[in-house]
């Protein structure tokens, strides 16, 4: 996904859940739930985090940690996705 490109999101307007991994900070989050918002998505959709952005505030506050530097530390991380419980958030 970018600004610049038609959402992509669209896609998932097909399933009943799906999940998304943002690969990103606090600024690429909120892009990603804004196009979520926009297409109605926001009840299907769960919404992970991997925090590579210069913001990561929203990243620490769940728990997965204020930067991921460290490709090593991607398979755990992915791993604690998979067994992560959802919270749902105030926009």
């Amino acid at each position: 996904l970018s600004p610049c490109s038609p959402p992509r999101l669209r896609l998932f307007q097909k399933f009943s859940t799906f999940r998304i991994l943002v690969c990103g900070g606090d600024g690429s989050v909120g892009w990603v739930l804004s196009e979520i918002d926009a297409l109605g998505l926001h009840k299907q959709c769960q919404l992970g985090v991997l925090p590579l952005g210069t913001g990561n505030d929203l990243a620490r506050v769940l728990g997965w940690g204020s930067l991921c530097d460290d490709d090593t530390q991607l398979l755990q991380i992915l791993e604690k996705l998979e067994r992560a419980t959802t919270k749902m958030l105030d926009r």
